[in-house]
């Protein structure tokens, strides 16, 4: 239960805060402040997912394949604030 959490419960704060922000009307923080949140917390999570891509090939290399698998899928989930505010780029 603490891997779960750890590595997919608090991370995946983030992309809920994103999708909150997205439904929130734009009377309540305004349309410039919500633009700024939204950009704080992909930012955040964009140096989270670097710091657990760090973690996760320290652990590949130290042969802890199972423990760096939990990191990559943190980093992935992380990496989806930025998805949802690029959206489709093609």
């Amino acid at each position: 239960m603490k891997k779960i959490t750890k590595h997919l419960l608090l991370p995946s704060l983030a992309p809920i805060l994103i999708i909150c922000l997205y439904f929130t009307p734009k009377h309540v923080f305004g349309c410039a402040n919500r633009g700024y949140m939204a950009l704080a917390i992909a930012l955040v999570a964009l140096i989270l997912a670097f710091v657990t891509v760090t973690k996760a090939i320290a652990e590949k290399r130290r042969g802890e394949s199972q423990e760096s698998y939990w990191w990559i899928l943190t980093t992935l989930i992380l990496m989806t604030p930025t998805m949802l505010l690029l959206g489709p780029l093609g």
